[in-house]
This record gives structure tokens, sequence and C-alpha cells, in this order.
């Protein structure tokens, strides 16, 4: 194998493909790239057997080749070249020569056969849908997305496609988090489920931009792919909860309220809030909104901000970096808020339609 690349095309390939690659693995080979040299390109695979992420670059392939590079000693030797510098990289039987200007750096390697490949997709339809709204539902999701929770299946996204929608769902049994955007895809089949892990969640995250994605669904595994790359991962062998029975219907009350003074008014209660049971109680008024929070020490916080409320007094408790979430999966200026009593749960939601859908559990003091 021997190519030339330029480090500023290499080095945004490797950045995405480094958090993908085990850094403890169980196998010494899944700390490596899979790296492939043919025609005009340079192909790259990680993978820590629940995830793989497949990418492609533009190279000089002066001798085709294939062989596992350190993922993590790649990417750094890398990064620390200087801008608009080439690479030529050389293989001679088990060692990788890199060459960079007056740098020179020789890598182990290890046979391109040891690396654990994806098996076929076994999609049973696909469909496209935007990168950016597909980045910003799985966002919206993964905020009350569980993490380590014995309820392995928490651990994830739900995605759910009926008709010609697509639907990412989370919950952490305390609220639930729920957005939806447009899927189009030619099939008509039953309504589909399956649970993408809490890593395939922050990994795509990351990695969605504003082109169309395909989206291919698959019994065990679910392929994402655009121009540039390919990502697949393992669903969670698990069925979900019905996730619509905790969403509330007919709530009586409902309030609106202005979502950066809700913000504020939530960071500033929080600086007396208690480490250990980060409380916060609402009290509802006609025309105001009262925030209060009190630590072990009995100091107390409370603030209040404007709210169009018509409902009778109400006041009720809820972890308050719960409620500061619900900041931040909102993009439109005011939000609403759907009550009943101090016993059940709230929903939020834009002033028009629920989507997204923020649902939050209150606590007791």
């Amino acid at each position: 194998m021997k190519i030339r690349v330029e480090r500023d095309t290499l080095l945004p390939m490797l950045a995405s493909m480094v958090s993908v690659a085990d850094r403890r693995p169980i196998q010494p080979i899944l700390s490596h790239l899979l790296v492939k040299a043919e025609g005009e390109s340079l192909s790259c695979v990680a993978t820590d057997l629940e995830v793989q992420l497949y990418s492609h670059v533009a190279a000089q392939v002066e001798q085709a080749g294939a062989c596992a590079i350190p993922a993590r000693k790649l990417y750094d030797i890398c990064r620390s070249l200087a801008e608009g510098s080439q690479i030529d990289i050389s293989r001679d039987k088990e060692r990788i020569a890199l060459r960079c200007g007056s740098a020179r750096f020789h890598l182990q390697s290890l046979p391109a056969e040891q690396f654990p490949e994806s098996g076929a997709d076994d999609a049973l339809f696909s469909g496209q849908c935007s990168g950016t709204a597909l980045r910003e539902a799985l966002s919206v999701a993964a905020t009350a997305m569980a993490q380590n929770d014995a309820r392995f299946f928490l651990n994830g996204v739900l995605l759910e496609v009926a008709e010609q929608e697509l639907r990412c769902i989370a919950t952490d049994g305390h609220r639930l988090a729920r957005m939806t955007l447009p899927f189009a895809h030619a099939e008509e089949l039953p309504t589909y489920q399956g649970i993408m892990p809490r890593k395939a969640v922050l990994e795509l995250s990351r990695l969605l931009g504003e082109e169309d994605v395909e989206l291919r669904f698959g019994h065990n595994a679910i392929v994402l792919a655009n121009d540039t790359l390919q990502f697949r991962c393992k669903l969670i062998d698990a069925r979900y909860p019905d996730y619509r029975r905790v969403i509330p219907l007919g709530h009586p009350e409902r309030a609106q309220l202005d979502r950066q003074s809700l913000k504020q008014a939530l960071t500033q209660i929080n600086v007396l809030s208690s480490d250990k049971n980060p409380a916060c109680v609402l009290n509802f008024r006609t025309e105001t909104l009262g925030l209060r929070s009190r630590n072990e020490e009995q100091e107390e916080a409370e603030v209040e901000i404007p709210v169009q409320y018509s409902g009778a007094g109400l006041e009720i408790a809820f972890n308050s970096h719960y409620l500061a979430d619900s900041t931040q999966i909102f993009a439109d200026p005011e939000i609403a808020v759907q009550l009943k009593d101090n016993s059940s749960s709230v929903l939020f939601t834009p002033l028009e339609g629920d989507n997204p859908l923020y649902i939050v559990m209150p606590i007791r003091l």
C-alpha cells in the first residue's frame, strides 16, 4: 500500500472515526481503523461491534492495499502536522510509514483480515429525510434518554416509522421527549419500531450535517448513508414500553410563558437548590409564575416571571434540571404548559401543535 493524501482532507474523517473506535477494547483490533487504498480514494472503517462508521476521501493511490492502523495514534499524528500539508502513507510488511515534510512516523499495523466488519444489511425498507431535521430530533429525544439504567431499553432512543413520519422518542422514567419529522418512503407497512443505543444516538447527533440522508431499517440494525459516509448500528434487542400511555390528555389548565424568562429564572434559583434533591416549586397564579428552591442549609431562592394563566392557583414541584432542559428543547420564544394538578405530569409544547413534546413528572417534597 502506497498513497498520498491531503492532511486537511484526512483529518476531519479521522476525527469522526476516533470516537467510534473502542478505547478500551475487548479485542485489540477494535482500537484500530481499517484503512483501504484503491482506485482514487482512501477509505476508513471504525467499529466497536455495536456501531460501525465507514467514510472515504480522495487520495493519490500508487499501490492499492489494506491494513488496520491504531486509530488514536493516526489521528494525533495527522492533527500535529501543518495545515495544507500532504501525507505519504506506505506499508512495509507489518509496519506503516507516514511522511510529511521532515517528519517521519512508523506504526505497527494489523492484517486487514482480522478487522470485524459488519455483515450484510437486512433492510426491511428505506427512505430519506433531512439530516438537519434528524439531528435536531435525536438531540431533543436524547434530552430524556436514560444513562446506565438497569432497564437497558431506556438507554437509547426509540425510532418509530408510521406512514410518512419518523418519530424519535426517549424516556428515563421521570420525563419523556418526542419529536417528529417527515420521512419519505415508498413501502406500505405497519408501524416499525427500533431502539437505537445511546452511543449511536450521540455519534449521529455529531455526524449529521445539512444534506439529506438515506435510512435503511432492518430487524437488527439501522443504516444511515449519504455521499461521504455510512453509519450502521445494532438495535437494542428489547420491546419499548408504550410511550403513548404517559402522554397526558385533557389537562384543563394551560399557561403561556416566555422561554428565556423561564431559563433565566431557573438559572437564578438553581444557585441555592439542593445538590441531592434539586427541587423547584412552581406556583402558578393569574399573571405570575413563582419559582422557589431550598437547600440543606435552609437557604432559599425565589423568583417571579410573567405568565398568561387563567386557571385556579396551582403549586407543583419538579426536578429543576428537568425544567431547565425544557428551555433547550424548544426554539420558539414562547412555550405552552398544560397542567392538571400537583400530582400529575406536565406537558410542554410549542404554542401551536405538539412537535416537539416534553413531559415531566412532578416530585413530592
